[in-house]
């Protein structure tokens, strides 16, 4: 059974067990006492109107707990979570069918008191009434159960998530076109806020569940948004009335719908609004954002969708921006590896023109890092940067040498030392960890070009990097992180071509003439 069926199956067993108690005790006092005795007796005895006329505030009773407790329920998840919780509630139709049986079951018991008058009475009324006061007490505790279920943040979650796929669905099979987009819209909003407040209360869970919910609803779209009608994209009405397209330039408007792009926008958007809330204060949700816009972009390279590529690659910058203006230098680590894993998702996918822009952007904000003095995340762009062009230098991708080119433009002279002394000398240790590759895999026209960006620097600073190569030992870094990697450690097979490197700047060795 699935998890969405989880609060029904829950619901069932109590109100079969309570009936079960209940009516086990009673059937049993009752054959003790009068055997088996037909249970018209029950309604036929001179006590029953005195008994029957107060069963109308019972059921009033029962009805006014019923919605009371709901209401708190409601109200304090509303406040805590997103007041759109309260529209899911009213929508939801376990919740419409349980209070209305409810509110039937008052009404009938009312119009029974009413029409016992005399020595006859309606007793099959009064049988009906009497047993759907009975389900009413009842299931007042599994339904109760059930409220409190399906207002679980989570539960919210499976369900705001579910509802956009149904109306993703309905439109594809030809239903309204307006509807299913407003439903789709009001998705995405309602677990943007619920992402949102849960990082204002600091609620990790929440604050993750919300934020995958927001990549599978988009991953959702990518799967059949061919199909749909091309109605659905456009953004005339979005442009006038939504909060994230409103102060967008008319011709941004007009592109997303001319690019079918609107609801991913809609998505990154809402990872826009948390990128900045998380910063410093939870950076394993900014960490988890990139990698939801990975999956995104991944999802849209295999289906060759590259304006959604694109829009990803602007995101991961808009990302990366913030994480340099808090000067966050862990979540910027983080959101690096995840971009160059988008990259690698490009390559693989022959998307060469978005691995080339991605490139050129992990050098822009390498080098704004490095003037904003933190040069960590600049030796973090060398490295994944590397990673990227042996990537493409072993699949023979034609962009191999501007990937290359754009390396070794990363690196700028140091202007004030310190820290930014220490993170110059981690690219270029990341250059030479490439040359190295490169000279295993026999292409020492690459190597050389490494060598010729850096043969006019000092032979001891070189041969200083050199020695601290050589001392890392091992791959995992000492300190936990996500990576769990050393960026200085080289690989055993390709310590020997260290020294093949080296050999030519002291000149022992003679260069090899350039192809």
């Amino acid at each position: 059974m699935s998890t969405e069926q989880a609060p029904y199956r829950d619901a069932a067993f109590t109100f079969a067990m309570l009936a079960l108690v209940s009516g086990g005790m009673y059937g049993s006092l009752y054959v003790l006492e009068l055997g088996f005795a037909s249970p018209i007796a029950l309604v036929s005895g001179p006590g029953v109107v005195d008994t029957l006329s107060g069963l109308g505030e019972v059921t009033v009773g029962v009805l006014g707990i019923a919605i009371t407790v709901v209401a708190i329920i409601v109200e304090l998840a509303a406040n805590r979570y997103t007041p759109r919780i309260t529209e899911l509630f009213l929508r939801d139709a376990t919740n419409l069918a349980v209070m209305g049986f409810f509110v039937v079951t008052a009404v009938l018991v009312l119009w029974t008191d009413m029409s016992l008058y005399g020595e006859t009475w309606p007793r099959a009324l009064v049988l009906l009434s009497l047993s759907m006061m009975t389900v009413s007490l009842l299931a007042l505790l599994p339904y109760f159960a059930y409220v409190f279920d399906f207002l679980a943040p989570t539960r919210v979650i499976q369900t705001i998530r579910g509802r956009s796929s149904l109306a993703l669905a309905r439109v594809r099979a030809g239903g309204d076109v307006a509807e299913g987009r407003e439903a789709v819209l009001g998705a995405i909003e309602q677990l943007g806020e619920l992402a949102l407040n849960a990082v204002e209360a600091k609620d990790k869970g929440i604050s993750i569940a919300s934020v995958g919910a927001l990549c599978q609803l988009a991953t959702d779209h990518l799967a059949v948004k061919n199909s749909l009608d091309p109605e659905f994209f456009q953004t005339h009405t979005l442009a006038n009335t939504d909060q994230d397209f409103i102060a967008l330039h008319p011709d941004m408007v007009e592109a997303l719908a001319d690019r079918r792009t609107w609801v991913e926008m809609k998505v990154l958007r809402q990872y826009q609004a948390v990128v900045p809330a998380t910063v410093h204060r939870m950076q394993d949700i900014t960490h988890l954002v990139s990698i939801r816009t990975r999956h995104i972009g991944e999802e849209a390279a295999r289906r060759k969708d590259r304006p959604v590529v694109q829009l990803a690659i602007r995101f991961f910058n808009t990302y990366f921006r913030a994480c340099i203006n808090a000067k966050d230098v862990r979540s910027a680590y983080n959101l690096m590896n995840e971009y160059r894993g988008l990259a690698e998702a490009l390559l693989e996918e022959q998307l060469l023109e978005e691995v080339l822009d991605a490139a050129r952007r992990f050098q822009f904000y390498g080098q704004l890092a490095f003037h904003g003095n933190l040069g960590f995340i600049q030796e973090t762009v060398a490295y994944d940067l590397c990673v990227v062009i042996q990537r493409a230098h072993e699949q023979n991708a034609p962009i191999h040498d501007a990937l290359l080119g754009i390396l070794l433009e990363l690196d700028r002279e140091p202007e004030q030392g310190g820290a930014q002394e220490a993170s110059l000398r981690g690219v270029r240790k990341a250059q030479i960890k490439l040359a190295t590759y490169y000279l295993k895999a026999g292409d020492a026209r690459y190597a050389q070009r490494i060598w010729d960006d850096m043969a006019h620097e000092k032979r001891a600073r070189l041969f200083s990097i050199r020695e601290e190569i050589l001392e890392v030992a091992e791959a995992e870094y000492w300190e936990v992180s996500d990576r769990g990697i050393h960026f200085d450690y080289l690989d055993p097979e390709l310590r020997p071509y260290l020294d093949d490197f080296f050999a030519w700047f002291d000149g022992t060795v003679t260069l090899p003439p350039l192809e």
